[in-house]
């Protein structure tokens, strides 16, 4: 059996009352696996994964997702409080199908759709406190489908914020998505969440391997790196990005202005990468593109993120799917104005 329960002895995470960074809608490098099937980012999947782009279409492609489930529906969120998709799961459950909902235990946001979920008799659980925020957001489907995103349940991911998610298919990608699912919904809210043994996966999990990961992706990029986020506050990702313009990639970079990250900005300026600057849309991504290799998932490039939260995310290196969240950074770096 692929999986092993281990109980988490060595994190001890507290959560802090001052803003981490992290909290992006309230206010917020070593080696990989040993080779094998399914045990490096990009180890050929069965199957390729289908993405999309947000807000165009979003919340009609989510609840058709819903609607469409026979048998199972599994949800973590950070937010939720789109009543309408509540409302998809609600009856999805009375048809008869197993929805279960975990969601972040301290975000207020989700008072609303906690309440609706009670009142149906939905299962539903607060996150386990040792993350210091539980901040993944995906959706399994029948065990058939992992929906693996960048974009909260709430009213602007679904009509204001830039956002990139997949759907995976990939039969050790939906397992290894299924047990971390598993685990912390087993810890039932508790502060010591037993987790699914990870070593061998594709996914990119914290606070199990994402800062590893995400810096080995962007020490990859020879050519080109395109990077779309909120902000980038860790220290080690600003340099990884930097070195990446000093070997002679083409280095671009799309950054939220209300997010006061004016540190990157300055940062990526003096290394004379070009910084633009999101218009027309807020812009909640955590997008990384390296040599074409994309990156799709929950983390920030923070600290706290990439060490402590619990996140999800994974690598999009089909080239059909992968050309579907390029186009969209090309066209969002024609659409925005240099920063200043």
């Amino acid at each position: 059996m692929r999986y092993a329960v281990a109980l988490v002895l060595a994190l001890v995470a507290c959560r802090d009352s001052g803003n981490t960074g992290d909290d992006d809608d309230a206010a917020d490098a070593g080696t990989d696996a040993a080779p094998g099937v399914g045990c490096t980012t990009m180890s050929p999947r069965s199957v390729a994964p289908e993405t999309f782009v947000g807000p165009s279409g979003l919340q009609p492609r989510l609840e058709a997702l819903i609607d469409g489930a026979q048998q199972s529906i599994d949800v973590q969120l950070y937010l939720f409080t789109v009543t309408a998709i509540a409302d998809r799961l609600i009856a999805a459950h009375q048809r008869g199908v197993d929805v279960r909902v975990l969601l972040d235990p301290e975000h207020p946001g989700n008072s609303t759709v906690r309440s609706m979920l009670t009142s149906a008799n939905v299962p539903h659980r607060n996150m386990p406190t040792v993350y210091e925020f539980s901040h993944a957001k995906f959706m399994i489907i029948d065990n058939q489908k992992a929906v693996i995103m960048s974009m909260n349940f709430n009213i602007d991911a679904m009509n204001m914020e830039r956002n990139y998610g997949m759907i995976d298919r990939d039969p050790d990608d939906l397992a290894d998505v299924q047990a971390i699912f598993d685990m912390d919904w087993a810890a039932g809210g508790g502060e010591s969440p037993m987790v699914a043994d990870l070593e061998c996966t594709r996914l990119i999990v914290s606070p199990n391997n994402s800062r590893q990961r995400i810096i080995e992706l962007i020490n990859s990029a020879k050519q080109t790196l395109d990077v779309e986020a909120l902000y980038v506050s860790d220290v080690t990702v600003r340099n990884a990005i930097g070195m990446a313009k000093q070997r002679g990639a083409t280095v671009r970079v799309i950054l939220e202005p209300s997010s006061d990250d004016a540190d990157s900005i300055g940062f990526f300026k003096g290394r004379d990468i070009e910084v633009h600057e999101a218009s027309g849309f807020y812009l909640h991504a955590k997008l990384i593109v390296a040599d074409g290799v994309v990156f799709v998932g929950s983390e920030n490039f923070s600290q706290t993120s990439l060490s402590k939260n619990r996140e999800v995310g994974a690598l999009v290196f089909e080239q059909a799917p992968a050309r579907v969240i390029r186009d969209q950074f090309d066209t969002d770096w024609a659409n925005t104005p240099p920063a200043p």
